[in-house]
């Protein structure tokens, strides 16, 4: 139940980004296709890592109360 209410906020949080930024949205879009398979990955990874370092910490400090 965890993972689908943490599913369903990251699609508030993008749906959320999208109205904010909906007028620059096709700049970066258009922007991206200039970042490589490889740094595109990294960016993923470093995005994985730190959410789930972030999570950890979160429920770690949680439970600790």
């Amino acid at each position: 139940m965890d993972l689908l209410a943490a599913l369903a906020l990251v699609m508030v949080i993008e749906g959320l980004a999208i109205v904010v930024f909906s007028s620059s949205l096709p700049e970066l879009l258009a922007a991206m296709k200039d970042v490589d398979e490889g740094q595109m990955r990294r960016i993923g990874i470093i995005a994985i890592v730190g959410g789930a370092v972030l999570y950890l910490m979160i429920r770690g400090a949680a439970g600790a109360g």
